[in-house]
């Protein structure tokens, strides 16, 4: 069962002081908390899957000096091409901007991407997890709300 309290920003908010409309509307304030924490969660999640494979991609390629490849130039067309080094890869950093660095570095790079990503990943998770505990109270609060009213009108047709 719920207090009738939720944590908020790591104060407790006690539910009991509002009102039904109030409480809707703290409903759907969470409720899109919660969708746009996700969608976050969601973008960091395809972010670390593709440095994960940015990653296999190196160790697929070392030692193939000389190697005939397919070259993506958009995600739908390749074009033929030739390992010419793999003892240097260009390295995306972000916004456009790429290093170059010998595989060893790159993998230590990416292993380091992936692990700031996957702790805010986690962050994003756990804020989520505790949203979505909230919005529990919330519609438990507004349940309890509703049977009050409720038995306070059938309290007052009993009576006239």
């Amino acid at each position: 069962a719920h207090s009738g309290t939720m944590a908020e920003g790591g104060r407790e908010i006690d539910l009991s002081q509002f009102n039904i409309e109030q409480l809707t509307n703290i409903k759907s304030q969470h409720e899109q908390e919660i969708k746009e924490i996700m969608g976050n969660w969601k973008t960091l999640k395809e972010a670390e899957s593709r440095f994960v494979s940015t990653k296999q991609g190196l160790d697929v390629i070392s030692a193939k000096d000389g190697e005939e490849i397919l070259v993506p130039l958009t995600p739908s067309l390749y074009v033929p091409g030739t390992i010419a080094d793999t003892q240097k890869v260009l390295v995306d950093i972000g916004t456009g901007y790429f290093v170059e660095k010998s595989p060893k570095d790159a993998q230590a790079l990416l292993d380091r991407k992936i692990a700031v990503i996957s702790v805010n990943a986690e962050q994003l998770h756990s804020v989520a997890k505790q949203k979505q505990k909230n919005l529990e109270t919330i519609v438990e609060m507004m349940r309890m709300r509703l049977r009050q009213m409720d038995d306070s009108k059938a309290a007052q047709q009993g009576q006239a």
